[in-house]
């Protein structure tokens, strides 16, 4: 791994960091049985096999999962969150290690889930699709979500483009007391990022300046990264509509209430909630995709 892609692992574990770990673990489990997709983890997951979450974060998955009966490993970069995990999820194992090369046997899981985590690698996501082939047995199940570049999304971004073009300027950021102002410049964050051609790369400032955060992808990108790397698709959805207009929109539109975990919505919000499908707002790409066997 290169110096800026550690750089930009740091930062985006350090947000996520913060993120999990200001919110009590019991409260995070709480919430996963209303979570959209879990219809899918009772019907598509086969029971008796080990589960792997690749991107376990605070681990609050890997509990849930213990609870309803599987055996669950979590993985994640961060160490701090997988020593935090491991520590309040007795007897449940955790592995800090990289997704492009994890510290598992071939074979290893009958299933695997990525929720929103193969985004954040620089150079994209074949290196991890391929190793969460291999540490996959012939004819396991994965479900993997990642952030939709579908029309809402580019519509929100069009339209704050301006801003972001502002935000983008150290002395502005200096001026508004925002974090960064004399760090990375965007422009140099871009110059270092190895990129891909798929999907749109998103950057986010910090103290330290720009670095990249995630990339966002359409369809037929997704179908190409899962086709060659070794994945038969057994359904595919777009999903969680309330997050995708407050992620397109922002603040105009509502903000997240992490102790509900769901978007409250402004009036402005709550009218582009009805004017825009789910197939063309919602905020996450959702695959449910088979080791193609061998």
């Amino acid at each position: 791994m290169n110096r800026v892609s550690r750089e930009s692992h740091r930062a985006v574990s350090d947000s996520f960091e913060k993120e999990f770990l200001e919110t009590p673990l019991e409260k995070q489990v709480a919430l996963c049985s209303g979570y959209e997709l879990v219809p899918w983890f009772r019907q598509y997951l086969p029971d008796r096999q080990p589960i792997l979450e690749a991107g376990c974060g605070s681990g609050k998955w890997v509990a849930w999962f213990l609870k309803q009966g599987w055996t669950a490993t979590g993985l994640d970069w961060s160490e701090t969150l997988c020593a935090t995990a491991s520590e309040q999820i007795p007897g449940a194992r955790f592995e800090s290690g990289d997704m492009r090369a994890m510290p598992f046997t071939d074979g290893e899981f009958g299933s695997l889930i990525a929720l929103g985590s193969i985004e954040h690698v620089p150079d994209g996501p074949d290196e991890a699709l391929r190793d969460f082939h291999r540490v996959l047995r012939p004819g396991g199940v994965a479900i993997i979500t990642v952030p939709y570049n579908g029309p809402v999304r580019k519509l929100g971004w069009g339209l704050r483009r301006p801003t972001f073009g502002l935000l983008a300027r150290p002395w502005f950021r200096k001026m508004i007391g925002r974090p960064g102002a004399t760090g990375r410049s965007l422009r140099e964050a871009r110059a270092q990022a190895a990129t891909i051609s798929e999907g749109r790369a998103v950057y986010r400032c910090v103290d330290e300046g720009w670095h990249f955060y995630e990339y966002q992808f359409d369809r037929p990108e997704m179908r190409t990264f899962l086709g060659r790397n070794g994945f038969e698709i057994i359904e595919e959805r777009v999903r969680f509509t309330d997050e995708g207009i407050f992620q397109s929109f922002g603040r105009v539109a509502g903000r997240f209430d992490t102790k509900t975990g769901r978007v409250r919505f402004t009036l402005l919000g709550r009218l582009l909630r009805r004017m825009f499908s789910t197939s063309a707002s919602g905020h996450m790409l959702c695959y449910v995709v088979r080791r193609a066997q061998v």
